[in-house]
């Protein structure tokens, strides 16, 4: 099971629109059997997703091509033996919760990219 935390800028994104497209994202992270956190200040989105490797690495090659996104910044990704979020989808949390959530997850786990086998970037 792989574990992946990033930070991106999401200028133009409504608190509003975030909180829609959460529900979409939810549904189809839930379809690929990913589960994880999310969390947005106004200007930065955080997020930590966690399920099958090959899903979660896709899912995160697709985040860095989404245009809604800039400045992605992968703070995490490990291999990890069972998800901190097991039964919950994705939470919205606020971002001093994800924050203190993210600490525990990288004092168990490490920072960087430490799963064994590396991100192919495409």
């Amino acid at each position: 099971m792989r574990h992946i935390a990033y930070s991106s800028i999401a200028e133009d994104l409504a608190q509003t629109d975030f909180a829609a497209l959460v529900d979409a994202w939810r549904a189809k992270n839930e379809a690929f059997d990913v589960r994880g956190a999310i969390a947005f200040d106004g200007n930065m989105i955080t997020q930590i997703l966690e399920g099958p490797d090959e899903a979660v690495d896709e899912l995160y090659r697709h985040i860095r091509r989404d245009r809604r996104h800039s400045g992605v910044v992968l703070t995490a990704r490990t291999d990890i033996a069972q998800s901190q979020f097991s039964g919950f989808g994705m939470v919205r949390m606020s971002p001093s919760e994800l924050y203190l959530m993210s600490s525990v997850i990288l004092d168990r786990h490490g920072a960087g990219d430490t799963a064994p086998v590396p991100l192919d970037p495409s």
